[in-house]
């Protein structure tokens, strides 16, 4: 053995006071990166072991950062950037949509906290406390998802009567199986199956229902939902008939004025002045927070679901209620919301400024070696469920015939591109459902810094 090579493995704790571990320590835990590093160093030991004339590392900064990135992959918690360019920014499979930076940084001091139980009660009742202040609800509940939220609201409108409109008993765009959970509870179907009358389904209610569930359009992937009347008109048009009215709002939430008259949405506070007597929303979603579900309204209301037996088992874990107020914090603050909300960044940005990137990026692109021909055109996108549709634009990428299948496995890595692909022949990214950072990686992935043909890749012909 040699006892020199022996000395020169750095310890443990010598690893984890470096920056790469040490922040690791922060976000995930001290235990597991300790774990982590005593199984990478297993080998070196057995070199040095076998009194191996080197051991393989440049410097214990670089060893920590390997470390760091192997006990990412090891433990699963890498995850690869996406550039989502398919024209959805909020899809079925990742209906939250991207959290703010600040909102996991901020809420990663709180995540690892040890709280007794009544310390958690007691920070889940203030969460739900700063909702009521930002709705102007009287009470407020978190709950894990919108099928726990689905759930509970179906097991306490059972026994009641209760109405929903036909043409709205169908699965909701996020995969909530709701035709099954309303019939389960005796949920009566009102109306046409395929338009709404506010003035007949206010006559068809009216003493002859004493709960109404009314769902906005963006509960629903389809774009025959947006026939569907505003929610904001619904509240109004059906509330003289005297039923207790609940509205689940779909991708809406918290959003500023201006976002929400664009996209045509109703928030949570606009549908209780309105005459909602709860509302229900996603925490994630245009709030921005985790992928949580949020029950906000009158107080009788609430305690029905409140007060179920299950309702105990389906709250919001204390790690997503972290995430959830900071995120409710940036809306109260009123300071660039739509800046620091990721999903409404995307959806607040100009069209002047898609104009600029997609000029910039067609210039790029256009000398990519696997790229036939890159231009640019106006559209208009359907960002979000429900049909709704903003102006933005197209960048549209011809490849090269020997270029094409190098330009799709480019594509495919990393970072990950999602693309709308509209045939074969060409792949079409849509400039608003990503952001403007994601340009440059793009870049970078199909031009090649020095735009020649290397190995197996076929240089661009002359145009």
């Amino acid at each position: 053995m040699s006892e020199s090579n022996v000395n020169r493995i750095p310890s443990i704790s010598q690893l984890m006071e470096l920056r790469p571990l040490k922040d690791l320590a922060h976000k995930v835990s001290s235990s597991t990166v300790a774990e982590g590093v005593k199984a990478y160093l297993q080998p070196y030991q057995k070199m040095a072991m076998e009194a191996a004339p080197t051991l393989p590392y440049a410097s214990l900064q670089s060893l920590a950062s390997e470390i760091s990135d192997w006990i990412l992959g090891q433990k699963g918690l890498s995850r690869p950037e996406v550039i989502n360019a398919t024209g959805q920014v909020l899809g079925a499979d990742f209906p939250a949509g991207p959290i703010a930076e600040e909102i996991l940084v901020q809420a990663h001091a709180r995540r690892h906290e040890y709280r007794q139980a009544t310390a958690q009660e007691n920070y889940r009742q203030a969460i739900e406390q700063l909702l009521c202040e930002l709705t102007g609800a009287e009470a407020a509940l978190v709950v894990s998802d919108r099928q726990a939220a689905f759930y509970l609201l179906a097991q306490a409108l059972r026994g009641h009567k209760t109405a929903v409109p036909r043409s709205q008993m169908s699965a909701t765009f996020d995969q909530v199986a709701l035709p099954k959970l309303l019939e389960e509870a005796g949920v009566q179907e009102v109306g046409s199956s395929n338009a709404i009358d506010l003035a007949a389904l206010a006559g068809e209610i009216s003493g002859k229902a004493d709960h109404l569930l009314w769902l906005d359009k963006t509960n629903f992937a389809a774009s025959g939902s947006d026939v569907f009347p505003p929610t904001l008109e619904a509240i109004k048009g059906v509330k003289a008939s005297g039923t207790t009215l609940w509205a689940a709002l779909g991708v809406a939430g918290l959003m500023p004025d201006a976002t929400q008259q664009e996209l045509g949405l109703c928030s949570a506070k606009q549908a209780l002045e309105a005459g909602a007597d709860a509302v229900l929303v996603g925490g994630g979603f245009l709030l921005g927070g985790p992928a949580c579900a949020i029950v906000l309204g009158k107080a009788a209301c609430v305690s029905r679901l409140a007060e179920h037996p299950i309702a105990g088992l389906l709250r919001t874990p204390p790690a997503s209620l972290a995430e959830l107020e900071v995120a409710l914090r940036i809306h109260q603050s009123g300071d660039r919301v739509d800046d620091r909300i990721p999903v409404m960044s995307l959806l607040s940005t100009s069209e002047e400024n898609l104009d600029l990137r997609a000029t910039r990026l067609v210039d790029q692109l256009s000398i990519s070696p696997w790229i036939a021909e890159a231009e640019a055109s106006p559209a208009e996108g359907f960002v979000l469920p429900g049909g709704i549709k903003l102006p933005t634009r197209h960048v549209t990428l011809k490849p090269t015939a020997e270029g094409a299948e190098t330009l799709y496995a480019h594509l495919q890595g990393f970072p990950t591109v999602a693309c709308w692909s509209k045939n074969a022949e060409e792949v079409v990214l849509d400039l608003r459902t990503f952001f403007p950072r994601n340009d440059a990686q793009l870049v970078s992935k199909l031009v090649p810094e020095d735009n020649t043909n290397e190995g197996d890749v076929i240089g661009k012909p002359e145009k």
